[in-house]
């Protein structure tokens, strides 16, 4: 919802225009409800008899029936979502000149979950069965490994557990902070009443564009990424 709202504001004469970023809230939302639906899809590794309703949406994801083994359309959805937040990095001089390696380990991290895990259902095969005993071992904390279940999926596993460690400090952790945010919290009335801090003073503002205008020659300079020529 707040990504679909305003997101970027330019100075137009002598008054701020709003705008929105639509292509980054369709590729959050799709990554967010791919990876939610390949989680949920897991469940059938740790759960046995495996639930209805997982066995369900393994049908609906899998609904086009391309290829043996099935397609899953969540497993390209969330490639692809993770490759245009990457790519957003990467070609938006203004995002790729703030942004820092915590920006792009996360997408690489998820990345190789998806691509590993992807490998190993499509095109390097394991022994599923074998993988199937090894989390049920896992889960009765009666750990024992089944031979022959293949490199590959170790390696998706070492991915997995990293990106558990990695995640509570970590910016991803902006999922729990959503609970913690004033927007959320407060009294949703804004639209009635008008909340003014008492104690708010005048402030001078200076915008983007006017900072860029007053610097542009300094910032053309030494390299930095202009909005306007």
């Amino acid at each position: 919802r707040s990504l679909f709202r305003n997101t970027k504001t330019e100075k137009m004469k002598d008054k701020l225009a709003f705008g929105s970023a639509k292509w980054l809230w369709f590729g959050s939302l799709v990554f967010h409800w791919s990876l939610l639906i390949v989680l949920l899809r897991h469940l059938r590794f740790f759960l046995n008899p495996v639930p209805v309703v997982i066995q369900g949406m393994e049908s609906l994801d899998s609904f086009l029936q391309i290829g043996v083994p099935l397609l899953y359309i969540t497993d390209v959805l969330l490639v692809l979502a993770l490759t245009y937040l990457f790519l957003r990095r990467v070609l938006l001089p203004q995002i790729k000149y703030i942004s820092l390696a915590a920006d792009y380990f996360p997408l690489f991290l998820l990345l190789g979950i998806a691509i590993s895990g992807i490998l190993m259902r499509y095109f390097l095969k394991v022994d599923v069965a074998g993988v199937k005993e090894l989390t049920m071992n896992l889960v009765n904390f009666k750990p024992a490994i089944p031979a022959d279940i293949g490199s590959i999926f170790y390696i998706h596993l070492f991915l997995i557990c990293s990106l558990f460690v990695y995640f509570p400090f970590s910016k991803l952790m902006h999922g729990g902070g959503i609970f913690m945010s004033p927007t959320r919290n407060l009294a949703n009335n804004s639209r009635i009443v008008r909340h003014i801090n008492p104690w708010n003073y005048e402030v001078k503002t200076h915008s983007y564009a006017e900072y860029e205008d007053e610097y542009r020659e300094k910032m053309r300079k030494v390299g930095l990424p202009l909005e306007k020529e």
